[in-house]
């Protein structure tokens, strides 16, 4: 067997419908450093593994028809032809990006939150100076015999306003969360808590706060522990009121981490419960908050 067709081996082993640029170097460097396939010892291996003997590879594999361009994608994506799955829009750009992952209503859809279907499917991943320090880190973890990463490897994906035929609508943050992986595929999205703590931090994204303040009076004392936990994680200050207030006010559920984010409250603020609505006179004394939603 030769190096050419191990590489096409592995991407009908590896079974996903698609794979971007980094992930094929990766593959491809692995292959080169074992020098073999399964119980295969390779032949006509290149003199080494780098960029430009990637994208000759590449293109070896788009002549066997192993791989075609993906349409919904600007650049460095491919289908693999002979995968047995198509993948969900959701799939596809958790594969083409590493760290975003399913959020806001789309999530609260998946978990039987809500009966409102998203216009468009919510994806979060991270702002552009932190998801440059997350790639370093991941080549660092994937290569670490590479000296170098230059020219670059791994690309943020630009994909169309629809893939596979579904809206996209793509929020960026500077504090992502841990996501989920979703059993048998590779879609990751926020914990079942880490969705409720957005719907606070971003009611907007969640069918607005009206109805995220439905959804915690009929789901959020099921889950309390596990928002609370993923409340007390994040740094934001506003979440901790907004939630110490649904919880204590309006679910009647007492805390001793609850009563610690009291000091985030701040008495002669502009705090609002709803972001997207005006200040009201409607105030929480304990929590120093406009209860401004109706």
């Amino acid at each position: 067997m030769n190096f050419t067709d191990a590489l096409e081996e592995a991407l009908l082993a590896r079974d996903l419908p698609i794979i971007t640029f980094y992930d094929f170097f990766v593959l491809g460097e692995r292959i080169f450093s074992t020098k073999k396939w399964g119980e295969h010892f390779l032949k006509r291996l290149p003199h080494n593994w780098d960029y430009s003997r990637a994208r000759n590879a590449i293109k070896r594999m788009e002549e066997r028809q192993a791989l075609v361009p993906d349409s919904n994608f600007r650049s460095f994506v491919w289908r693999v032809t002979q995968s047995t799955r198509a993948g969900s829009a959701e799939e596809i750009i958790c594969i083409s990006d590493p760290f975003s992952y399913v959020s806001h209503l789309s999530a609260m859809h998946k978990y039987g939150l809500t009966n409102r279907s998203p216009e468009a499917l919510q994806i979060t991943t991270p702002k552009r100076k932190l998801w440059n320090s997350m790639q370093e880190e991941r080549i660092k973890k994937d290569l670490p015999s590479l000296a170098t990463f230059e020219p670059k490897l791994m690309f943020r994906p630009h994909y169309n306003e629809f893939v596979r035929r579904r809206k996209v609508s793509t929020h960026t943050t500077s504090s992502p969360w841990k996501p989920a992986k979703l059993a048998g595929e590779e879609t990751r999205i926020t914990t079942i808590a880490q969705t409720f703590a957005d719907m606070l931090l971003q009611p907007a994204l969640c069918g607005g706060m009206r109805h995220v303040l439905d959804v915690w009076a009929k789901e959020a004392t099921i889950w309390a522990d596990e928002i609370i936990e993923a409340i007390n994680k994040h740094k934001s200050k506003i979440i901790k009121v907004r939630a110490g207030y649904i919880f204590t006010e309006v679910l009647e559920i007492t805390d001793p981490r609850i009563t610690l984010w009291k000091t985030n409250a701040q008495r002669g603020g502009s705090q609002k419960l709803d972001p997207e609505n005006d200040y009201s006179a409607n105030y929480s004394e304990t929590w120093m908050i406009s209860i401004n939603v109706d």
